[in-house]
């Protein structure tokens, strides 16, 4: 739990420096809604982003169950499948994780769960980065279901798995920035933060988050005015 945290303070806490702090009056056009979020909202975002990771960690004691076990597709060595396949692996996850996402994230907005789960996460409509895991415990542990949906699907490196949650905790806490910063916005189909902002002020669209495949599918994606 502690790596958890740490790492997630170190995500969130770099950028909720620059942007929200150090550079608030710099980087003040790039802001995509311009009031800044109370201090009371970022404390909020913070209690329930810390009681997410509470729930996430708990999740560990099944994970070492089905490991130890040999339950999943778990191997050791690299070379068992080779350096191509460790970062092709990587990926996998990432677009694994997502169809997951969207999907999950489409059910929560369902009317008989939102109101009890996932409006939550709605009440901080002009979001900062700590606001990226700032769930329902219940949402939490849906959103902790890629773990075992990865582990029992493909083989995997304990490495790999490693990168794959670092790189979740960078992604969500990256859309929830508040600031669009074009230079960051590498391809067309890349889920950003602009994207993700419109999500927050308009639930119905831009259920992402690493890409807006899904949504466009879909019919679920709609583009907003760029900021600065």
């Amino acid at each position: 739990m502690g790596i958890l945290i740490f790492r997630y303070v170190v995500v969130a806490g770099v950028p909720y420096l620059w942007l929200y702090v150090i550079g608030k009056d710099k980087y003040v056009k790039y802001k995509i809604q311009k009031a800044q979020p109370t201090r009371k909202q970022v404390l909020l975002e913070i209690k329930y982003s810390l009681i997410t990771f509470c729930v996430y960690s708990s999740g560990i004691w099944p994970f070492l169950f089905w490991l130890k076990d040999g339950y999943t597709k778990n191997y050791l060595e690299i070379n068992d499948y080779g350096i191509i396949y460790f970062l092709v692996s990587i990926l996998l996850m990432i677009l694994i994780h997502d169809a997951y996402s969207y999907w999950i994230h489409r059910l929560m907005h369902h009317k008989m769960l939102f109101k009890y789960t996932h409006l939550l996460h709605h009440r901080f409509k002009n979001p900062s980065p700590w606001s990226a895991f700032a769930f329902h415990p219940f949402e939490s542990v849906l959103t902790m279901g890629i773990v075992p949906v990865i582990i029992f699907t493909i083989p995997w490196h304990n490495w790999a798995l490693v990168i794959f949650i670092t790189w979740m905790i960078f992604y969500d806490t990256f859309v929830h920035l508040g600031y669009n910063i074009r230079q960051l916005k590498l391809f067309k189909f890349q889920n950003t933060p602009l994207d993700h902002d419109v999500h927050h002020t308009n639930s119905k669209y831009n259920f992402g988050l690493y890409f807006t495949f899904w949504d466009r599918l879909m019919g679920t994606y709609l583009i907003k005015k760029e900021a600065g």
